[in-house]
């Protein structure tokens, strides 16, 4: 048990580089999403899987054997 003062995941910043990889995909969303043809398909798959990728990685190297829990200040 990881005891800490952060009552987010801030406790754990592997998560939010991995949102942060998974959000450059947002652009893709937005032209698929809304029918906006400005990239090729053959760009648009390779870069998100890659993306996608980098974000799988850096979530495989994140110990969810540990367990955060959140210590209250009652100062």
């Amino acid at each position: 048990m990881i005891k800490t003062y952060e009552d987010g995941w801030d406790c754990e910043p592997r998560l939010k580089r991995a949102v942060r990889q998974i959000e450059e995909l947002d652009s893709f969303l937005y032209e698929i999403n809304n029918c906006q043809r400005a990239h090729k398909l053959d760009y648009m798959v390779e870069e998100m899987k890659e993306r996608l990728q980098e974000a799988i990685d850096t979530l495989d190297t994140i110990d969810t054997d540990k367990e955060y829990e959140t210590i209250e200040d009652n100062r």
